[in-house]
C-alpha cells in the first residue's frame, strides 16, 4: 500500500473571495498567486504556504462549516516558534481572541490557539517551542525513597518531588521519569490498566517504562539512577536522566540479600 507523505493543494469553500482571500493573506500570511488559475466552478484564488503547498479558495453560495457529530471543521497549521509568535501578534492587532481555551491539556513548550475564518472554519495553529523535548530536572538532589520492605514487588509510587515513579519489579527497583518522551507531557500511573498514561496525546507505557504496541510510538521512559544501602534504604537521584533504547535487565537495581526473605511475603500486598 502506497505511503501518502504530503499533499499538493488544498480547496476550501468560502461565501465572499475578496474576505476570505484577505484574511488568508493578512492575518494567516500565505502569499496570493493570483485569481482564477485553476478549474474549479466558481471565481477562485490560488495562494501559496511556505512549504510549497497551495490553497485554493472557491467562492460559492453557502458553507457548511459543521461537519455531522462534531462541533466544527478542523484544519491546523504547524509553525516554527517564531512564526507563531509573529503570527499571535497580527491576530492581537486585528482583534482575534488568541486565548488558548485547552491550555490545561498542553504538554509543556506545545503553543496553540484556535481561530475562525470568516465563514466559521476552525484553524488550530500550533507550534512546539524546545522545552517540549528537552530532558527536565528540578535540581532536587537525591531522594530517599523508604526502605526496600516498603515496596511490594510490583509496586508503582509516585514521587511529585523529582517527577519520577519508583518501580518494584520481580528483578530488582526502576526509576522512572514521569515526563513522556513524546512531547513532555506529565504521566500518571493507572494502576487499574497496569499502565502509565499521557492526558495530553494518549501515550502508553508499561511498568518498565516501554510502550504499549498499540499505542503512540515513543522512545521508552527515561531513568533516574537508583542506589539501595547496606541498610535497604532506597534512594533515586532525579538529576540524572539516563536515555535508552529499550529495556534490560541491567536497568533493574536488586535489593540487598537480606532484604529478599520478605519479598514472599511482600508479593501479596497491593501488586
Amino acid at each position: 500500500m502506497a505511503v501518502v507523505d504530503g499533499f499538493s493543494h488544498l480547496v476550501l469553500h468560502v461565501t465572499d473571495l475578496d474576505r476570505s482571500e484577505a484574511f488568508y493573506r493578512d492575518i494567516i500570511g500565505l502569499d496570493v498567486i493570483g485569481r482564477d488559475l485553476v478549474a474549479e466552478d466558481g471565481p477562485n484564488s490560488l495562494l501559496a504556504m511556505n512549504t510549497r503547498q497551495r490553497l485554493v479558495l472557491v467562492e460559492v453560495p453557502e458553507v457548511t462549516a459543521i461537519r455531522p457529530n462534531s462541533s466544527t471543521i478542523h484544519h491546523a497549521w504547524l509553525l516554527t516558534i517564531e512564526e507563531f509568535q509573529r503570527t499571535r501578534e497580527r491576530m492581537e492587532k486585528a482583534g482575534y481572541d488568541v486565548d488558548d481555551s485547552r491550555a490545561q491539556f498542553r504538554a509543556m513548550g506545545e503553543n496553540s490557539m484556535d481561530i475562525y475564518d470568516p465563514d466559521g472554519q476552525r484553524y488550530q495553529i500550533q507550534a512546539y517551542a524546545p522545552e517540549a523535548t528537552q530532558v527536565i530536572t528540578e535540581n532536587t538532589g537525591p531522594i530517599a525513597c523508604g526502605h526496600v520492605d516498603d515496596f511490594a514487588v510490583g509496586s508503582v509510587k509516585t514521587f511529585v518531588k523529582g517527577k519520577f515513579c519508583l518501580v518494584r519489579l520481580d528483578e530488582g527497583f526502576l526509576a522512572l521519569s514521569r515526563w513522556c518522551t513524546h512531547l513532555n507531557g506529565l504521566l500518571s500511573w493507572k494502576r487499574e490498566h497496569w499502565e502509565f498514561y499521557c492526558p495530553m496525546h494518549g501515550a502508553r507505557f508499561d511498568r518498565r517504562g516501554l510502550p504499549r504496541p498499540k499505542g503512540r510510538p515513543c522512545p521508552p521512559l527515561r531513568l533516574h539512577p537508583v542506589t539501595i544501602d547496606s541498610a535497604g534504604v532506597v534512594t533515586v537521584d532525579p538529576d540524572t536522566v539516563i536515555k535508552r533504547d529499550d529495556f534490560d535487565a541491567s536497568q533493574l537495581t536488586a535489593p540487598p540479600a537480606g532484604a529478599r526473605e520478605t519479598e514472599a511475603a511482600q508479593a501479596g500486598k497491593g501488586a
